[in-house]
């Protein structure tokens, strides 16, 4: 059975509550690159001060770098995923779920290459690189997704 929506409110959802999970898709991608902005910040100053234990070991300076960079590259790709999911009015049933997977994707990556470094061996990263590929398919997923989906397309459970 289908339902009828009214031309106004094509998806069953109001507007205010669509640009609600767009601001907040927006406002979480924007302090995710504070986070890894400051951690950028952070990991220069230990290095340009020479501080022991944090950076002394090149695999766990190359890993937090790698973090960083990563963290906050992919933050400000979530920072204009936002906008394209509104811009092309992806269904609401599969923005929240592209929304999801694209902030967790980043936070995976950058948080993966950071944890891995400070949990290293003697010559691989810790455990925790083991989430970097997770959250690269998850970005990929959630890029490939907003790309394809069309307004009217049915949502990811098979509904209308």
């Amino acid at each position: 059975m289908r339902v009828c929506r009214s031309a106004a409110d094509p998806f069953g959802q109001s507007r205010y509550t669509r640009a609600v999970q767009r601001h907040a898709h927006l406002r979480l991608s924007i302090a995710l690159c504070a986070v890894f902005v400051a951690s950028g910040l952070w990991l220069e100053a230990m290095i340009g001060l020479r501080v022991e234990g944090w950076v002394d070991h090149p695999l766990q300076r190359e890993f937090l770098r790698l973090g960083h960079a990563h963290g906050g590259i992919l933050s400000l790709l979530n920072i204009g995923l936002a906008w394209a999911i509104g811009e092309l009015h992806t269904p609401p049933a599969w923005a929240s779920k592209v929304r999801l997977a694209a902030w967790t994707g980043a936070l995976f990556v950058g948080v993966g290459f950071m944890a891995g470094g400070l949990t290293h061996g003697p010559t691989d990263p810790g455990p925790p690189i083991l989430i970097v590929p997770a959250g690269a398919l998850l970005l990929l997923m959630a890029l490939v997704a907003t790309a394809l989906v069309r307004p009217g397309d049915p949502g990811p459970d098979g509904s209308l």
